[in-house]
């Protein structure tokens, strides 16, 4: 998170360049006050989606060229007067009219700027969406200012230089939880292929496995009555 003296800002404008497969989740949410004055730039079927709430204007809406396609973007979004012009790969995409006051109003003089994630939960948005959003972003600025680091989205520990494909990728020691539903639940998914250590594994000479484990062919479509006798 960042925090900024509103009454030292000179520059209203925000620019980075983003990466992503994701097609849904929080590029950056800031505040002067988590109640009554927020701002969200996001991503909603890849597409970018601004939602505000201040004393001006309540609003939510998407414009934009998809940016969920593993290419580096340049976005900008600026505060213009009363106007928040949205700018991508050097085009005006967007531009909200009489929905903002001058900083120096604020009547908070510090503003919070996170990336990749909200200062409040979810369901306080004026349209919901999954905040985490798997990409990276680089050469940002923020109101004017150089940000001290450039870190994914959301922060860890992988790097924006390595290239990347659509999927999803466990590293070691990595692990995820999931709540399911009152009765018994079960997952059904297809691999490409299984690796460790650098090479790729058969999984008919595993020491120990399921036998309705299908070991070289998948079937189409996964459902309940899929037949598993091989």
């Amino acid at each position: 998170m960042m925090t900024f003296n509103v009454t030292k800002i000179t520059k209203t404008f925000s620019s980075f360049e983003l990466r992503t497969w994701d097609p849904e989740g929080v590029i950056f949410y800031g505040d002067t006050n988590p109640n009554d004055d927020w701002f969200m730039l996001g991503l909603r079927d890849g597409r970018p989606e601004i939602q505000l709430h201040n004393h001006w204007a309540q609003l939510t809406v998407g414009a934009g060229p998809r940016l969920d396609d593993g290419r580096w973007h340049q976005v900008e979004v600026k505060m213009d007067g009363d106007s928040v012009l949205l700018g991508v790969d050097g085009e005006e995409v967007l531009r909200l009219r009489q929905v903002s006051g001058p900083l120096a109003g604020k009547a908070q003089p510090v503003m919070k700027i996170a990336l990749g994630g909200l200062l409040f939960h979810p369901s306080n948005l004026r349209l919901p969406l999954v905040p985490a959003l798997d990409g990276c972003l680089r050469h940002d600025v923020w109101l004017g200012q150089q940000a001290q680091t450039s870190a994914p989205i959301p922060t860890s520990t992988r790097s924006c230089a390595v290239e990347s494909q659509p999927g999803v990728f466990f590293p070691p020691r990595a692990h995820a939880e999931f709540s399911l539903r009152g009765e018994v639940s079960s997952a059904s998914f297809c691999l490409d292929g299984l690796w460790a250590q650098g090479q790729r594994l058969d999984v008919d000479q595993a020491l120990s496995r399921s036998q309705d484990i299908w070991t070289h062919s998948c079937p189409q479509s996964l459902g309940n009555g899929t037949d598993t006798s091989h």
